[in-house]
This record gives structure tokens, sequence and C-alpha cells, in this order.
């Protein structure tokens, strides 16, 4: 069965192209379970007006929380929305927390029931999004998509966006969060070390294995480092290598549990893949040790060539790029000439998901900042800060580095090959026991076949579980 939603279509992909290329010459915590989805046991209803400057209904008096993950785009975005949102409503008093290691942060406020009104739940520490709406925990936002957007012509927040956010912020068709950022993953490296070196970026794994070798035997580079501490990065190349070999088939597989969706041959192969750079010594020493933000700066500073990440990585190293560096992302290499999919099919997908407690004060003004955000004003402004992409469609980013150029050129190229996987935003202990076995896999400490069996163990284990919900085709 095909997931139309796991394909971005071409005319979107290349009006996000068509946006970034008139610049291209300018230079996991589990959420705890309470009686009640509100205060008083009951979900607020939006109090809708007709006022097309508050169609949320919002109370102009009331209090605004927000807590933001403080990562890679820092959180400068948020407090210039609701810096908005202050002007709309200067009766509102508003509280902003930045910060990371959410889940630790908020576990207990949802537990308590003195929730925030709005939460950017993202980075390592998140809170793990299926318990919430298990139980209950989070307000549905479909009053926030059936508004009129910001600054969207008559359209609604829903008709704005790109294709795909909606559904992946949904559970049992749902929508409980809203994807801010659009997300592409791949390799990186240097085009302009590339470009000194004589070297080409390789579209198969037995170039890539080449070059691998011509790097440690030339250079006092190591060819691949990762986010050691946190090995969800170095997860995704294997499964995107994998779905590639497969086809979408292999997407299916993963989001349903299949019995055999990591036991599959794609998966094997794409392990057996990954498995070859541990014992050809092309991983960089002591990688399995770094937190992410060592890993890239040591990238950054010449010390690796490839590094796994996403496309926020332009704005998270910021200063710490040297200049001429012009990092790139392509899609990681084919396995072999005989991939279902092309080598420049490429995930991309929504991230950065925020979420509004069900048990909030205000919880239609945790929207209303949402849909601030969501206009194309703040989205230029987040672009503008961190060379990254909202989820919005059809906005003029106004500016671009080579990183965000490179992802502008990566979906392109993908088109309508785009794809995304949902088992780890469903099955958070699947995500977590896969991104272990990986660390394991990849400091030999098991072999691909260990890999699997550990992965397969770990869904078999979430399918047979009937205490937790199932969101895929079961």
């Amino acid at each position: 069965m095909t997931h139309p939603t796991h394909a971005l279509s071409r005319r979107t992909l290349l009006g996000i192209g068509a946006g970034l290329g008139a610049l291209a010459g300018t230079g996991f915590l589990s959420g705890c379970a309470t009686s009640s989805s509100t205060r008083d046991g009951a979900s607020p209803s939006p109090r809708a007006t007709g006022d097309p400057d508050n169609p949320l209904g919002v109370p102009a008096d009331l209090p605004l929380e927000a807590v933001i993950f403080k990562g890679g785009y820092g959180d400068q975005y948020a407090i210039d929305a609701e810096a908005i949102y202050q002007q709309r409503f200067p009766q509102a008093e508003i509280q902003h927390t930045g910060g990371q290691e959410l889940g630790k942060l908020l576990q207990p406020r949802f537990v308590s029931g003195d929730v925030p009104d709005v939460i950017c739940n993202a980075g390592a520490g998140a809170l793990m999004l299926a318990p919430l709406v298990e139980n209950g925990q989070l307000m549905d936002l479909t009053p926030l998509l059936d508004a009129p957007a910001d600054g969207g012509d008559g359209k609604t927040v829903r008709d704005t966006l790109l294709p795909g956010i909606v559904e992946q912020g949904s559970f049992g068709g749902v929508p409980y969060a809203l994807n801010y950022t659009f997300t592409v993953h791949g390799l990186y490296y240097s085009s302009s070390l590339f470009e000194e070196r004589g070297w080409t970026f390789p579209t198969t794994w037995a170039e890539m294995l080449d070059l691998c070798q011509e790097i440690k035997d030339s250079t006092d580079m190591a060819p691949w480092t990762y986010q050691g501490k946190n090995p969800g990065y170095i997860l995704t190349p294997l499964v995107m290598m994998a779905i590639k070999a497969g086809g979408r088939e292999v997407i299916e597989a993963l989001d349903n549990l299949e019995p055999d969706s990591w036991t599959s041959e794609p998966m094997l192969e794409s392990a057996r893949a990954m498995y070859q750079l541990v014992e050809r010594g092309f991983i960089m020493q002591g990688t399995s040790g770094l937190t992410h933000t060592q890993a890239q700066t040591y990238w950054a500073n010449g010390r690796a060539v490839f590094i796994p990440c996403g496309s926020w990585l332009e704005s998270e190293l910021g200063d710490v790029t040297p200049d001429g560096f012009d990092m790139v992302i392509a899609s990681p290499p084919s396995l072999t000439d005989d991939d279902a999919l092309p080598q420049a099919a490429i995930r991309g997908m929504g991230n950065e998901a925020f979420i509004v407690p069900a048990q909030a004060e205000n919880p239609y003004g945790g929207m209303e900042l949402l849909r601030i955000m969501l206009s194309p004003t703040s989205s230029q402004n987040f672009t503008r800060q961190t060379q990254t992409l909202t989820s919005l469609a059809d906005y003029d980013p106004q500016s671009a580095g080579t990183g965000l150029t490179s992802v502008r050129d990566a979906l392109t190229a993908s088109g309508d090959d785009t794809f995304y996987w949902r088992y780890g935003t469903w099955y958070s202990p699947l995500q977590t026991e896969a991104a272990n076995a990986t660390s394991a896999l990849m400091t030999g400490e098991i072999d691909p076949d260990e890999w699997s069996r550990r992965c397969q163990a770990a869904a078999d284990a979430v399918r047979n579980d009937d205490s937790i919900e199932k969101y895929g085709d079961q």
C-alpha cells in the first residue's frame, strides 16, 4: 500500500527551489498521564468571533507562556513572533522560556497540570508525543489549521502549508503537532574542499568506499564522523539508503511494524554498507563519545570529510564554520545501480514540532502565536536568522548561504522522489532502541545481522504491546 503523503509534489519542491533560486547569486522522555485533558476535565472550545484580527477569539488580557527549544535555531525567532503577539494583545503578559532537555523541564508540569500554552518540543531531550496524545494531554490543532492564515490572502493556515506537514503531525488522523521547519536530511561536506582536492561526491557506495580510502591514504582527515552520543543521526542515512534501495515498500514496512521490517534485504544491505566504514577504519577516532556539537565542530574544522545531519547544521554551527568552507548537503549514495529510487532521492520533512497542551490556560493564545509564526513575515525572519526553511509554502526566504542553497538544489533534484517516514515519531521506544543498536553497530560491538535482530525485536515488542496505540495501517 502506498501513502501519497510520503512524497512531495515536484511542483511544490520546484516552488521552493524557485523561491531560493533568485538568491543563488547573493552570496526522549515519556509524558506521564494525568486524569483529565484540561484543568476542568473538558477540552476548551474556540471562541471564534469572526474578527479577522483575532479569528481564534483569544482573550485580550490572558497571559501567554511559551517554552521554546533553544537548539541550533536559537529562540529569537519565537521572541520576535511574541513581540507581534504583544502588539495585538497589549494587555497580555508574555512569559518566554528558551532551553534544552525539555522533557526534564516539562514532564513534571504535565503531571501537575501547570503547563505552558505553547511548546516547541524538539531536541534530543524532547517529550515523547505519542504518550501525550494517548493520555489526552494535547490540543487538537484543527482550529488553528482552519483559521485564516496571517498574510495568507484569504487562505486558511492549512492551505498555506507544504504537503505532508499536517499528516506528519497527526496521530490517528488528528493533528496534535505542527512542525514549523522543513528539514532535509543527508550527508554534509565542504564543496571548496572537494574542488581543491578534485573530488566528486560519490553516487554509489562502491565509489564512497573508494573515496574514503583515498582520503585515509592521502590526507590527515578522517573520511567520516557523526554525533556519537546522539546515534539517531547516523541511523538516518542508513534508513535512507535502505529506502532508496528497496523503494517506498521499505517505508510502509517500518511504519507498519511489519515482522520483517528491519530484517529485509534492503535494511540488511544498508547496515552492511555502513559497517564497512567501521571495518575499514573510516570513522574518526573518538567519534562515539562526542556530542552533536563536538562532532560538528571537529567536522567544520577539517577533522573529517563527511557528517550526517539535517539542514539545521548551517545555523547550528554559525560562526564556528570557517570562511570559505562552503558546506553543502547531498543524499547518501545508492547502495547499487539497481536501487528502486534514484540516488538524488532525499528525506524531506517537517521538524521542530510545536504542541499546545490541553490543560493550558490560554491554548488559543498558543495557537495564535503559531498563526503569527506561519506568516510570510515571520517565516522570512526565521530563515534570515537560521538559514532554514519553515513549513510555509511559497514564501521568499530572501537570503541563502551555501547550505540553504544546496538544500534547494537537493529538493529540486529529488522532486517527486522526496520521502519521509514516521515510525520514530509514533513509536519512540523503537526509535531509541534502533538508535542504540546503530551506535553499537558503528563501534563494532555488534555486526549487521545482530543489528537487524535487535531492531526487529524492538519493532515486534511495540507491535505486540496492546498498551501502545498503533498509527500505521495495521
